[in-house]
């Protein structure tokens, strides 16, 4: 029994976020029949974030299982079980999975699926029999006065063929596995490994799970000063990873610093492009990433143990930087 085919989406018919599964299982069918999935979602750090459960149980009339050792043999085939699986997620599961995600590099989510696949088993086996005339293995024929029998018995005997018949160390005409057990019932364990692209869990997921819309910004790479920039900016990702955000804000104002020298040389400390373009501009900026050399001064005069740097100012400051290098870019760009 394994897997086959997994489809993860946004769960939506519930007032609670989720993700669902689209799920197929391969078992053979006769042989087993599913009567049950549970199982619980954790991310690649392992921790669980979630039980798995069925949308609604698959309703079956009946399903019918066979015994080996029988022309019925022939229908034990690989089957399919589909179902729909479940995980209502928490807030703090979903804040788990944005930590995650933002220490990955692609952004991507990777979870993990852990099921268990609850089934009943057949163990039966068929050993075939069939009647046989007594006298044909030498016992007394059966009489018959009048037309009519007056010993009212036939011989059972076992009839081996290769195609349809138990093993010959099974000494039961009809038994499961060597012993009067016919039925068992089994959980049997699953894993599937799942990876949400960054650009469906932002586009599909992230709007209808309740962490609101993300914009995305296209920031080319080119020469010269960005690519300068670029290796402060993964010193700045580095250390947002690690939480150290006063590495953030410093790798950030190098990062102004290196801009502002390149389009001062480009266009002259006087020139429009400079004091008034780009001015403003980088103004804005370089107060805003002065942030963390000021905690002191401002906690004394607001007077106030809040005053603090958090994730999201971090986290802030590494968009507006990229964009502060995009604008540089295309200033540069300009003929």
């Amino acid at each position: 029994m394994e897997i086959k085919k997994i489809l993860p989406k946004p769960y939506e018919k519930s007032i609670s976020p989720g993700i669902s599964f689209d799920v197929e299982i391969g078992y053979t069918k006769y042989e087993k029949a599913i009567i049950g999935i549970g199982g619980w979602l954790e991310t690649d750090d392992k921790k669980i974030i979630a039980e798995i459960r069925e949308e609604v149980p698959k309703r079956v009339e009946y399903s019918e299982i066979g015994a080996r050792g029988s022309s019925f043999d022939r229908e034990f085939k690989e089957d399919v079980y589909k179902t729909t699986l479940i995980a209502l997620l928490d807030r703090r599961a979903l804040d788990h999975i944005e930590k995650r995600r933002k220490e990955d590099r692609k952004g991507d989510v990777k979870l993990t699926l852990n099921l268990n696949v609850k089934t009943v088993d057949s163990r039966a086996v068929i050993s075939h029999v069939h009647e046989v005339e007594p006298e044909k293995i030498g016992l007394e024929p059966v009489k018959v006065y009048a037309g009519r029998e007056t010993t009212n018995w036939r011989i059972l005997i076992y009839a081996y063929t290769p195609k349809y018949s138990s093993d010959r160390i099974n000494k039961w005409i009809l038994s499961g596995c060597e012993r009067p057990v016919f039925l068992a019932i089994f959980e049997q364990p699953l894993k599937k490994e799942i990876r949400i692209p960054s650009t469906d869990w932002i586009h599909d997921y992230a709007p209808k799970l309740g962490l609101g819309e993300y914009f995305i910004v296209e920031i080319p790479k080119g020469k010269r000063v960005i690519g300068e920039a670029w290796s402060y900016v993964e010193k700045a990702e580095e250390c947002f990873r690690r939480w150290n955000t006063k590495g953030v804000y410093a790798n950030c104002r190098e990062v102004g610093y290196l801009l502002d020298r390149i389009i001062k040389e480009k266009f002259g400390k006087d020139s429009f492009n400079y004091k008034e373009r780009w001015g403003r501009a980088y103004a804005r900026f370089e107060h805003l990433a002065s942030l963390d050399l000021h905690l002191e001064q401002l906690k004394q005069k607001y007077m106030t143990e809040d005053v603090k740097i958090d994730k999201d100012d971090a986290e802030h400051i590494l968009i507006v930087t990229k964009l502060l290098i995009k604008y540089a870019e295309e200033l540069l760009g300009e003929k």
